[in-house]
């Protein structure tokens, strides 16, 4: 038993040693509230085939933090995605409910959000959603995140023009 601890412990220390020597290390470390746990997740969930993923929207289908739009004739419905990477969404909204904590964008998303969601998950799954866009862009550019680079870029994205 003590040697299957040894293993595992050992095993653990290799991964992390992968993972501070991949080259988006400074990427996924840079992301606001990931962690040693989330970062390595969100790392392997996204993989190194930038092609894998050609825009946000089909990482955000296949984590399933976007709705899923069903349409006939004149009705629409708008519905909870249910085939996707479960554990995906997992990681995804984790990271979301810490950030709100770790980054003022994050937090004034969820607070602008929050009364129009039936539940808190939902909430959480839109700034979710919202992050892996973030995410994608960082990935396709390999920068690492910067929150006033980013607040900077939104105001000027929401920003009346004159």
């Amino acid at each position: 038993m003590l040697e299957m601890v040894q293993q595992k412990t050992q095993l653990l220390l290799d991964i992390q040693l992968k993972y501070l020597q991949h080259p988006d290390y400074a990427i996924y470390h840079s992301l606001p509230a990931a962690g040693s746990y989330l970062e390595p997740a969100l790392l392997a969930k996204m993989a190194d085939d930038r092609k894998r993923f050609p825009t946000p929207e089909v990482v955000q289908a296949v984590a399933g933090t976007c709705p899923v739009t069903k349409q006939s004739g004149k009705s629409r419905q708008v519905t909870f995605r249910y085939a996707c990477d479960h554990e995906f969404r997992q990681i995804v909204q984790q990271w979301a409910k810490l950030s709100v904590q770790a980054s003022p964008w994050a937090a004034g998303y969820y607070q602008m959000v929050r009364p129009h969601c039936r539940t808190e998950n939902e909430a959480y799954r839109k700034l979710a959603n919202r992050w892996l866009e973030v995410l994608w862009k960082l990935w396709q550019t390999h920068l690492p995140y910067d929150e006033h680079k980013h607040l900077s870029s939104h105001a000027r994205r929401v920003q009346p023009k004159a």
